[in-house]
């Protein structure tokens, strides 16, 4: 019990850290925000626009892998492993090559 009580404590301070580094992150770029000319703000909102884009795609992608990784639950145990086997014969097979150099 002790344990998990410890456990649940390490677990509170690094919430906790992270907010304060959030927070601290947060409030360095406003006041560097506040610093750029307003002739810059255009091109430091699209480096903004294009970045979200890619935190974007980027969740997408691990929303489309987990979706993936979830589709071997309805397989038997028996289908995974003749797929498991199949997959490992090919892996063999391809980069079974002998290279002359």
């Amino acid at each position: 019990m002790r344990f998990v009580s410890g456990f649940n404590h390490l677990k509170e301070t690094q919430i906790k850290n992270r907010i304060m580094q959030r927070n601290s992150t947060y409030k360095s770029i406003l006041n560097q925000l506040e610093s750029i000319p307003t002739d810059y703000l255009l091109d430091v909102d699209a480096f903004l626009k294009k970045f979200m884009k890619v935190i974007q795609k980027k969740k997408l992608n691990r929303i489309e892998t987990m979706k993936l990784a979830g589709s071997w639950a309805d397989m038997s145990d028996k289908e995974f492993e003749e797929y498991l086997a199949a997959a490992q014969k090919t892996r063999s097979e391809m980069f079974a090559r002998n290279i002359e150099l």
